[in-house]
Formats: C-alpha cells, sequence, structure tokens
C-alpha cells in the first residue's frame, strides 16, 4: 500500500473534480507578468513617437471675431418703408447670403491684395518649415511676371547684411539687384524695419501666386457660422499657423465686408437720383409750358378769377378736381414707369416705385425685380455673363419686366376710368353752371393742369433730397462686436489627444498580440484549460526537465522536478485508496507527451517509498522505457506471451534506484493489439502482482491504438498524460468521454511540461500546489530545492524582473 498521508488534502481531492476552476486576478497577472516588461517598453516608444509627432508638426492656431449684422428698416413711416424696399434695397438680411458674400472670391480678393498675401515667406529648418508673418528680413518687390496665372518660389540664402544666394547658384547677389528668373523679374529689397544681420546663414523660400490662389487659400481656412438661430451675429474664424496673419485677415475681411455694403447702398442711392433728375427736368419743361400758356391766356382774354354766384358749384367742383387730379399724377406716374421700363438701356436698373401708386400686386412684382436684380449683380462679382445661373437671372428678369409692364398698362387703365367717372360727376355740376363764363372754366382747367404738375414736382423734389441726405450719411448694415485678438488658440496638435492616441495604440499592439495568440492557441496551456473542459481529476503537476536524462527522480534527489513527483506519489494514494498491490497504467492521447517519461520516474519515486516496483514496457510498438534508462534490451513481454521466455527472465534491475525494476517489451511484433489479447498475458501479469507491491504499466496512447483499453482491466487506477503547449484542446473532449463512460479505471489527469516561460509556475501551479504541500513553482530562489545546474546564470533579465515582482503578490 502506498504511504498514508492525513491532513486537509483529502476533502480538497474529492471537491476538485466537481467544480470549475476559474483565473482570478491574482492568477491573471502572474499569467501575463512575463508581457509587462515589453508592454512597458512598446508603450515607451509610442509616447516617444508621440513628443517626435507634436515636436516637429506645424502648430495650427485657431483665431475667432464677431460681426452683427443689423436690420435696417424704418418703421416709423410705411410708405418711406415700402419706397426703400421697392426702389432702394430690401431692408431684412438673409444671413445666408451675408455668408456667402463674406466667403465669395471677390470680397477675398480684395483681402489678399490689402494684406499682400500674393507673396509669403517661410523659414527653412532642418525638420519644419514656418511661415514669417508680418514681419520678413526682405520683401520680393515684384517688376513682371511671365505668366501670371503660375506661382514660382526663389529660395534665398541670407549670407549677410549685403549678399545673399539665389536658389541652387553658387553666386551671391546684392540686395536691390534685378533679377530674371524662368521669365519673372524681380527685386530682393531689405526690410529697413528687421535686422538681417540676424538671419545669417538662413534659408528662407519667396513664393508669389496668383490673387485667385491667394483667395482660395483664405477661403479654405475661413470658416462662418451664425452664433444662433435667433441672433444676427456671424462668427467667424481662421485657422493656420501664424496666429498674426489671422487677426489681420479677419479684421480685414470685416473691414473690407463694411466698405463694399457702403458702396452698394451708394450705387443704388444713384441710381435712384438719376432717374429722379431725369423726371424732373421733363416736368420743368411741361410746367413752364402750362405757365406761359396760362399767362398767355390771361393777357389775351383779359381773363379774372370768378367767385361771385359760382363760389357754392367751385366748391364742389374743386373735391372732385382735387380727386381727379390725383388721379391723373397717378396716370402720368404711369407713363413715366411705362417709358422707363420699356427703355431697354434700364434693363439692368433697378426700378422705382412708391411714387404714389399704391397697387399691391405692382409693388410685389417690383419688390422682386429689384431683389432679382442684386442678386444678379452680387453673382457677377465671382462669375460671367455665359454662367448658367445669370442666364436664368436675365431670363426671370425679362418675364418679370414684362409682367410689370402689364401691371402698369392695367394701373393706368384703372386711374383713367377712375378719371371718366370724376370728369362725368364734374360734367353734371357743370351743367348748373353753363351760365358761367366760359372764361373763367378756362382759367379753371389750366390752373387744375398746373397743380398737377407743381404736386408732382413737388414731390419728386422732396425725395430727391431725402435720397442726397440719406446717401450722405450712408453707414453699413454691419458692426464688428469681437474684433480678432491674438494670440489665438492652439487646435493641433492637440498634446492631450496625441499621447492618449499613441498611449492606447502602444498598449492595444502588444494586448492584441497576446489576445491573437490566446485566440489561434489550440494546444493546452495550463490547468485552467483542462479544467475548462473535463471534470477528470488532477492528480498533479510535472515541471518541464531539460536534462537529457529521463530519469530524474534519484536518492537524495533536492531538485524541484523530483519535489513535485514525491507530490504525485502523495496524491496517489487518494486515487488506488488501500489497494495492496495496486497496478498504475500509464496513456496519453498520442506520442510525444511525455508517457514513457512519467512512468520512468513515477515508478522511481515509488520504490523510494521502499516499495518494489517494477515498470512494465507495454508500448509494443514503440517502446522508450529501457532506452531512456540505458539498459540492455533482453527479452521481454513479447517473448514471454509466445511462450519463448521465462518470467524470471524478463526482469531487469535498475541500477542507481532500490526496489525499481524493469520488464522490456521485447522484440516488436506485426500484430501488437491481438498479442496483448492472448491469455499468456493475464498469466504474466498475476506473476507480476505476485513479485512486486506496485506495477507501473506504460502504454501505448489510447488516442492512436487500442491497447491501453485492453489492459485497463489489468489496473487500478489510470494516469493520463497531458503535456502543456502540446495536446491539443480537443482531445481533452476525449479525456473527458473516457472519464464519464468509466472505461478506464481510476482515470486522473497528470499535466507535464509546465514551463516557467508561460506564466504558469508563479500563477497556476502555485495555486495548484498549495493543496499539496505549499509549494509552488517560482520558489527557485526560497532555499527548498537544488538549482539545476544546466539552468543557473541562464535567466533573462526580465525573468529577474518578474521573479522580483511575484515575490510582491505572495
Amino acid at each position: 500500500m502506498l504511504e498514508q498521508n492525513n491532513g486537509p488534502v483529502t476533502s480538497e481531492i474529492n471537491k476538485r473534480p466537481n467544480r470549475l476552476w476559474t483565473i482570478g486576478p491574482r492568477d491573471f497577472i502572474y499569467k501575463y507578468l512575463r508581457v509587462v516588461p515589453w508592454m512597458v517598453l512598446i508603450i515607451g516608444l509610442f509616447v516617444f513617437l508621440a513628443y517626435i509627432k507634436i515636436r516637429y508638426e506645424v502648430r495650427i492656431f485657431r483665431v475667432q471675431s464677431s460681426l452683427l449684422i443689423k436690420n435696417e428698416r424704418n418703421e416709423g413711416d410705411t410708405k418711406d418703408a415700402r419706397f426703400e424696399d421697392l426702389f432702394m434695397s430690401p431692408s431684412t438680411t438673409n444671413l445666408s447670403n451675408e455668408i456667402e458674400i463674406l466667403k465669395s472670391t471677390p470680397v477675398l480678393r480684395r483681402v489678399a491684395r490689402d494684406l499682400g498675401l500674393q507673396t509669403l515667406y517661410y523659414g527653412k529648418g532642418s525638420v519644419k518649415t514656418s511661415l514669417i508673418y508680418p514681419s520678413s528680413p526682405f520683401t520680393l518687390d515684384i517688376l513682371s511676371i511671365g505668366d501670371s496665372s503660375r506661382s514660382f518660389i526663389c529660395k534665398i540664402t541670407i549670407i549677410n547684411g549685403e549678399k545673399f544666394l539665389l536658389n541652387e547658384s553658387k553666386k551671391p547677389l546684392s540686395y536691390g539687384d534685378i533679377i530674371e528668373n524662368d521669365g519673372n523679374r524681380f527685386r530682393v529689397v531689405k526690410n529697413s524695419d528687421v535686422d538681417i544681420r540676424n538671419y545669417g546663414n538662413a534659408i528662407i523660400e519667396a513664393g508669389w501666386r496668383p490673387l485667385i490662389d491667394a483667395a482660395k487659400g483664405l477661403a479654405s481656412s475661413l470658416k462662418i457660422v451664425q452664433a444662433n438661430d435667433q441672433a444676427t451675429i456671424l462668427t467667424l474664424s481662421f485657422e493656420g499657423e501664424n496666429s498674426t496673419m489671422g487677426q489681420d485677415v479677419l479684421n480685414t475681411l470685416m473691414a473690407v465686408y463694411d466698405t463694399l455694403m457702403v458702396e452698394d447702398k451708394n450705387r443704388i442711392a444713384n441710381n435712384t437720383l438719376r432717374f429722379i433728375n431725369a423726371r424732373i427736368y421733363e416736368l420743368s419743361d411741361t410746367l413752364r409750358g402750362v405757365q406761359g400758356g396760362l399767362q398767355t391766356y390771361m393777357i389775351q382774354n383779359q381773363a379774372f378769377d370768378v367767385e361771385g354766384q359760382s363760389k357754392a358749384y367751385m366748391e364742389k367742383i374743386g373735391e372732385s378736381s382735387k380727386e381727379q387730379g390725383e388721379m391723373e399724377v397717378r396716370v402720368r406716374i404711369a407713363d413715366f414707369l411705362l417709358k422707363y421700363v420699356s427703355d431697354k438701356k434700364n434693363m439692368h436698373e433697378l426700378v422705382p416705385t412708391n411714387l404714389g401708386i399704391e397697387e399691391p400686386a405692382l409693388l410685389q412684382l417690383v419688390a422682386e425685380y429689384n431683389r432679382m436684380q442684386l442678386e444678379r449683380e452680387n453673382n457677377l462679382r465671382t462669375t460671367t455673363l455665359n454662367n448658367p445661373l445669370i442666364v436664368s437671372l436675365d431670363n426671370s428678369l425679362d418675364k418679370i419686366r414684362r409682367d410689370i409692364y402689364q401691371a402698369l398698362l392695367n394701373v393706368k387703365q384703372a386711374y383713367s376710368i377712375a378719371a371718366d367717372n370724376i370728369n362725368k360727376q364734374n360734367a353734371e355740376i357743370q351743367s348748373h353752371i353753363t351760365t358761367l363764363p366760359g372764361k373763367s372754366m378756362q382759367l379753371l382747367n389750366i390752373g387744375r393742369k398746373q397743380k398737377i404738375l407743381e404736386d408732382l414736382y413737388s414731390l419728386l423734389l422732396q425725395k430727391r433730397l431725402d435720397i442726397s441726405l440719406s446717401s450722405a450719411s450712408t453707414i453699413s448694415n454691419s458692426t464688428v462686436v469681437e474684433p480678432a485678438l491674438g494670440p489665438g488658440i492652439l487646435i493641433s496638435p492637440d498634446t492631450k489627444k496625441i499621447y492618449t492616441l499613441y498611449f492606447l495604440l502602444g498598449l492595444i499592439i502588444p494586448v492584441g498580440i497576446v489576445a491573437i495568440r490566446e485566440l489561434l492557441q489550440d494546444k493546452v496551456n495550463g490547468r485552467a484549460d483542462v479544467e475548462k473542459y473535463t471534470d477528470t481529476p488532477i492528480l498533479g503537476e510535472i515541471g518541464h526537465s531539460d536534462g537529457e536524462q529521463s530519469l530524474v527522480v534519484t536518492n537524495n534527489s533536492r531538485r524541484l522536478i523530483s519535489e513535485q513527483f514525491r507530490i504525485v506519489r502523495t496524491n496517489m494514494q487518494y486515487i488506488v485508496g488501500k489497494k495492496e498491490r495496486p497496478t498504475i497504467m500509464v496513456t496519453s492521447s498520442f506520442s510525444g507527451e511525455g508517457k514513457s517519461f512519467i512512468s520512468t520516474n513515477i515508478g522511481a519515486v515509488l520504490a523510494l517509498s521502499g516499495k518494489k516496483t517494477v515498470i512494465m514496457e507495454f508500448d509494443i510498438r514503440k517502446p522508450k522505457i529501457v532506452s531512456g534508462l540505458d539498459l540492455k534490451r533482453k527479452m521481454g513481454i513479447t517473448n514471454y506471451i509466445i511462450g519463448k521466455a521465462r518470467f524470471d527472465e524478463l526482469i531487469v534491475k535498475v541500477e542507481g534506484v532500490d526496489n525499481l525494476y524493469v520488464i522490456p517489451c521485447g522484440p516488436i511484433p506485426p500484430n501488437p493489439a491481438e498479442l496483448l489479447l492472448d491469455k499468456r498475458l493475464e498469466e504474466l501479469m498475476k506473476e507480476v502482482k505476485e513479485h512486486f507491491e506496485i506495477v507501473i504499466m506504460d502504454t501505448a496512447p489510447i488516442g492512436l491504438v487500442s491497447d491501453a483499453t485492453n489492459l485497463g482491466q489489468y489496473a487500478d487506477c489510470t494516469l493520463y498524460i497531458v503535456r502543456q503547449g502540446h495536446t491539443f484542446r480537443n482531445q481533452i473532449r476525449l479525456i473527458d468521454e473516457l472519464y464519464n463512460s468509466k472505461k478506464l479505471p481510476g482515470l486522473c489527469l497528470l499535466l507535464n511540461d509546465v514551463k516557467l516561460n508561460s506564466g504558469y509556475y508563479g500563477g497556476y501551479y502555485g495555486r495548484g500546489y498549495g493543496y499539496y504541500g505549499g509549494y509552488g513553482y517560482g520558489a527557485g530562489d526560497s532555499g527548498y530545492f537544488e538549482d539545476d545546474s544546466n539552468k543557473k546564470g541562464k535567466r533573462s533579465f526580465f525573468n529577474r524582473i518578474i521573479f522580483k515582482w511575484k515575490s510582491l503578490f505572495k
């Protein structure tokens, strides 16, 4: 019977097959502690790359300003407001239009021209190039450009305050010399405000570009948005590597926009004044003619005002005459507008209105016509007459002009009808005063006509005065709320974002590699993999052996692996129980899992306990026990089964280990499976049990052949070998099937070749062997075990660090 050892281990062994062992945080740290130094190294590398990127990347700043767009409707006078809407310009503001105007190429061209942004200067460093603005050590004085649509760049190397080199030429040039390069003529002029001696041996790239390219460059960096939905405030921002340039661009842009608005208003006012002056000139001639006619009539006919008896009738006629006069004024204004609209010279001019005509339909058409004329003029700033948009606007304007003309005809006809009705009323009144002198009636008619012309003349004079005063005091509809101020907001590079991104990359790459490696791992990597797929009890774990000898357990051996076999010997007693002469079968899934190595050393550790032990080499197809122990081959099991050898001729003593013997397999037969079914095998097993206290059967892999299944009838327990990094995980399911179906007696697992470099020793093994004596791998420096002589001095620097770190978790 195996040696006894009382304690809490029995209960733990009984519990473990029914429990799914999981990895705790401490075990997880132990398992992957070996990759931490590499992870730290990679993270440090990526953080350094982030520093290099931040150090040499061009810095981009954002500068902002605010602009208020005002609504300029005068609510105090409805007629004046309508006059401005139709005759001058709409008073409501469309912020989308204003944004497009601010970003339009003509506006940005003026900004680029005012700031001199056609010529830029860059200081060339060893790694990056930086914009020099606003003051460079010199300026390019462009005399002529060979191709105005093509940019050019020249490299200038400053030698001293008097000389410089152009491009790759070695010939020094003086400041102020006329230079011809690729058809371009220019001079390099020193900037008197900058001490050029401070730029000794500096390389500066000076470039000229067309004004349109400069405007496009500004447009790409300019952003304009509405502050909020309710406000008429625009937020302007400019992003560039030079915050001073951004300030200048925004402030100049707002100034140019202000100037454009004033120019537009003045242009509309001047057009209106021209129209009014033309009408006043015509009315002056007409009024002089009426006055002259009245004077001639009165002289020739000696006419005077008769107010006697016709006073009552005259009051009535006066009221109707006033109405008739207003109608005729309106008809005359309609005639003026008809003549103005039909004149081709005014095809693209604004149509004046609100001169006394109060027809809503006509006012709406004129308002739409003037709005489209202004839109056409704004678009012509950025495009040509052949643009489809301009053509479409021209067609729409032509249609609206015809509609206006027709509307004016209708209005004139309506006014004429109204005037006829008034005339009919006058005729009725005049029928009552037919007795009045004809001269008085003639004077009244001439006076009425004169009054109409004078009223119209006064109206136009008043409008001319109002518009002249308004034009003299014209201000823009925009106000700078917040000018662009420095130094601007740094938006790129985003230091925090870059460091975070590179840190995460440095963390994700090694973690990803480990994760992918784990996902692609199809072999057993430790105790957790085994217990995940089967409830088969695990008897113990054996570490990796670098020695060439298969026998590692000897007398007085204190090596770590020897102690592991001793722990397995202790645990085995709970499997075989109180069996007097136990037979232990050793098998595996396939060849190469260390089955013969385990059989040899299990036999040795049991023999060292004082039990007479024999190892039977039942792996007839591929025997390794005898060769591993450097024993001479002699007659064996196959010889006995075929009746060619006696039992006492089979036994071979293992030198160096007391009580340990080996029965070789003998010659390899052609039919090993059938040979193991022979009845002579049963006789052999009886004799073995009579002569030995413990029997170890080293069988062929059960995953390849059926030998172990046939030999299971002679065994009391089965050690199934699982080799870390060698046994496939899918084969664990075969073990679980064998365990649940009880095809093999007393089946339990033994993990073999557990290596330190897997991170398993200090974690899983230390945990597992806490049940069996308190020793764990990673305790090699504790003094309990002998160091392997072939491993001394071979531990890597990182592994030494890992050992130190592990001690912190114990």
